[in-house]
C-alpha cells in the first residue's frame, strides 16, 4: 500500500468515526457536534502535508 492510500484511508476512517459519533451525540442529547464535521479535513491536510514532507527528504 503506497503513502497516498494509506493517507486515504486513515482519513475515510476518522471521517467515518466522526459522522458516527456526530450521530451518536445527536441521538443522546440532540446537540449538532460541527467540531466532529471540522476535525477530518483538518487531520487529512496534516496527514498529506507530512506525506508531502517526507517524500523531499
Amino acid at each position: 500500500m503506497t503513502t497516498n492510500q494509506k493517507v486515504w484511508l486513515i482519513s475515510f476512517i476518522i471521517v467515518l468515526v466522526c459522522i458516527l459519533a456526530a450521530l451518536l451525540i445527536y441521538i443522546y442529547t440532540g446537540q449538532i457536534v460541527f467540531a466532529l464535521f471540522i476535525a477530518p479535513p483538518i487531520i487529512h491536510w496534516i496527514l498529506k502535508r507530512r506525506q508531502h514532507r517526507d517524500l523531499h527528504k
